[in-house]
């Protein structure tokens, strides 16, 4: 597990096209906009990386709130290619997000998944995570 760089981006592209593929949707994500998110100081991705290939990234940010007069972490995408996955690298990718938020003194954090996906929501609560909101959505 590593912070993920600006050489990663096409990988982490790739990870988030899988993920959504996945889930029976695209994502547009290219390189490019990987390499311009990296460079934002309120986002963080790291990855996981076998053998020199990356197979598994988590990307989370900062956003400010009122309620809590600070930053909350928000764990956005977790991606583990196929062939790697059920191999706990999903479960440390998330660990190492969550002890990264920790150290920058958020607030809360927060991730979100399908109502259908048991797994992630498995492991999410595995990892202290509990249901608190309904987050609902406006696909623009």
């Amino acid at each position: 597990m590593r912070p993920a760089t600006a050489a990663d981006a096409a990988a982490v592209a790739g990870l988030v096209r899988l993920m959504a593929l996945q889930d029976d949707e695209t994502s547009p994500v290219t390189a490019e906009w990987v390499a311009e998110c990296l460079a934002d100081d309120d986002f963080f991705a790291v990855v996981a990386e076998l053998g020199g290939e990356i197979v598994g990234v988590v990307t989370f940010g900062l956003v400010r709130g009122l309620f809590h007069a600070k930053k909350s972490g928000v764990i956005q995408e977790a991606s583990v290619a196929p062939a790697h996955q059920n191999e706990g690298i999903g479960r440390a990718l998330l660990e190492a997000a969550v002890a990264r938020l920790k150290q920058l003194d958020v607030a809360e954090i927060s991730i979100s998944t399908g109502f259908e996906n048991e797994r992630a929501k498995h492991l999410y609560r595995a990892l202290g995570f509990v249901e608190e909101t309904l987050m609902l959505e406006q696909h623009l």
